[in-house]
């Protein structure tokens, strides 16, 4: 089995990549890994292949020297999804109770898609202009849809 995620960061341990993460996420290297595998390991119905994941993690990932069971992938996706529910709540409040402005949401986004490049180079995957481009597009919408019910 060859996958080929996570190579330009294979000769770091578990903590190190925690750390790289936390400089632009509030994410752990463990739910950070989990919540890739489950989006590229899903079986013909489309869900997550959580046991086979949690069986086969130390050969998917090289910083991971031990298996997990379904539950601690289970709890590692449902804390992604948590968290990122949190972030995107706090984001998105600031910006729609005026907490900042236009041009700092703006910002905000550019230094949002600088990260998602580095997130991607961490995977081994190339973050064209065109991964960046629909972010910020999509960002932009939904600000565009909140100032329309604002009325700005």
């Amino acid at each position: 089995m060859k996958y080929e995620k996570f190579k330009k960061i294979e000769k770091k341990d578990h903590s190190q990549v925690t750390r790289l993460l936390k400089q632009t996420t509030h994410l752990t290297a463990r739910e950070w890994v989990i919540a890739r595998l489950c989006a590229d390991f899903k079986n013909a119905q489309g869900r997550s292949e959580m046991t086979w994941i949690g069986q086969n993690l130390p050969e998917l990932v090289p910083f991971f020297n031990e298996p997990y069971s379904r539950q601690e992938v289970s709890n590692a996706r449902a804390s992604f999804k948590k968290k990122l529910e949190r972030s995107g709540s706090t984001l998105f409040y600031s910006y729609y109770s005026g907490l900042i402005t236009k041009d700092e949401m703006l910002d905000i986004i550019h230094t949002i898609t600088k990260s998602i490049t580095v997130l991607l180079d961490m995977e081994d995957e190339t973050a064209g202009s065109n991964h960046t481009d629909d972010v910020q597009t999509m960002l932009v919408e939904v600000l565009r849809r909140i100032n329309a019910e604002l009325g700005r």
